[in-house]
């Protein structure tokens, strides 16, 4: 028993040794975690969990578990336990720090950008602070402040890849497509494993029609990372823009597949299916993207749609009314939940379905795809990256830039 704690108490020692180190030279963000380091840090939980029962007081180790329950994904229970250390030292930077990270994690932007600009208050002087606080800064538009934090995240660790990346996006959200490409081609190079880069480049490249660089770049991520959702998805993006379904079908499959909560890509493979009769999974999908977000654009009006399609028109008529009650603009979803009512009307009154107008024709035959570039996930409250993944490229300061068609 001795030697098992003696064994644990060295791999908890290389795990969190990076927080005493100086973060100046170099912020800490690993490579997507391994098996073994999973099968580590669940170790690593159960040690800590046993020290904290006998020692209930100690606030360090609260943090320790924290940080471990970041790298197995389960920010509930990292939330709960940095909540604890800082009921116990209320004024501890680091901490603060630390549940800044994990509610931007859960898209709780607002209130990690509290968290960080206490520890910065805290004097909590580190690159990651900075680049954190540049990200959430931008996200609410304050694109001078984000600026910034960046240029000084720079001077402290000039070589740090993360900063290029979002000193690239803040450059692509205001316009700058080609200084936003380069800062993040950068990025790549100084942070080979860093996931969003090859996520966000994919997406820019796609919007540009640069379809050879986005599949690059893609191919790219996915040899570093072969199981990362977010890269099938902005693939399966790519391909949607190209008309390509069939390929982007196999890359929204592949992206729930090792996500399945990336209700984005069971969005897109939603509308995939309604576009090819396959109801029964048209319907299936959209009902998962609800479950998830309740709010997601066209959610509604698209179910309604399947359900419509597939004969179920009291499910057509909930969510065609649920459509207009959210945007009573929404003409399209107006008129099919008029179309549903009065075929209802003709069922339950004649046992029949009124005859086809052309109005109905016409709106069955010439019905406009949904566009392939949904609202990313993360930042769509909503998340995307981004997600993340939804940049809205203005004119660019370099006017030579030649788009491929």
């Amino acid at each position: 028993m001795k030697a098992l704690t003696y064994i644990v108490s060295i791999c908890l020692a290389m795990w969190l040794g990076g927080c005493s180190s100086d973060e100046r030279q170099s912020t800490r963000i690993p490579p997507l975690p391994s098996d073994d380091a999973l099968k580590r840090a669940e170790i690593g939980v159960e040690y800590l969990s046993a020290i904290i029962r006998r020692s209930p007081r100690n606030s360090l180790n609260y943090h320790k578990r924290a940080e471990l329950y970041i790298v197995l994904k389960d920010f509930p229970a990292a939330l709960t336990d940095i909540n604890d250390a800082l009921e116990i030292s209320p004024s501890n930077g680091l901490f603060l720090l630390t549940k800044a990270r994990i509610l931007r994690q859960i898209k709780r932007y607002d209130e990690a950008l509290a968290a960080a600009r206490q520890a910065e208050v805290l004097q909590q002087d580190t690159p990651e602070l900075y680049i954190l606080l540049g990200d959430l800064t931008q996200q609410k538009k304050q694109y001078r402040q984000a600026k910034l934090y960046l240029s000084k995240a720079l001077q402290m660790a000039p070589y740090e890849g993360e900063a290029y990346f979002y000193n690239g996006l803040l450059d692509a959200r205001q316009g700058d497509t080609l200084s936003g490409i380069a800062l993040m081609q950068r990025a790549v190079e100084l942070k080979p494993r860093f996931v969003p880069a090859y996520v966000e480049l994919t997406t820019i490249h796609t919007r540009l029609h640069d379809y050879i660089q986005a599949k690059d770049i893609n191919d790219q991520g996915l040899r570093y990372f072969p199981k990362e959702s977010m890269l099938y998805y902005s693939r399966g993006i790519m391909y949607h823009s190209q008309k390509r379904l069939d390929s982007a079908l196999i890359a929204y499959r592949a992206a729930i597949k090792f996500d399945s909560t990336n209700y984005a890509a069971d969005f897109q493979a939603g509308t995939i299916y309604l576009k090819w009769n396959s109801l029964p999974l048209a319907i299936k999908s959209f009902q998962k993207v609800l479950r998830y977000n309740p709010k997601y654009p066209q959610i509604n009006f698209l179910l309604g749609s399947a359900y419509d399609k597939h004969g179920n028109i009291e499910g057509a008529i909930e969510q065609y009314t649920l459509a207009t009650q959210i945007d009573a603009a929404d003409w399209r979803s107006r008129g099919r939940l008029y179309r549903a009512q009065q075929r209802k009307y003709y069922l339950d009154t004649y046992g029949t379905l009124p005859p086809a107008s052309p109005e109905i024709t016409s709106d069955a035959d010439n019905e406009k795809d949904v566009s392939p570039i949904a609202p990313e996930r993360e930042r769509v409250q909503v998340n995307i990256l981004t997600p993340r993944l939804e940049l809205k490229t203005k004119s660019d300061t370099v006017r030579s830039l030649k788009i491929r068609q």
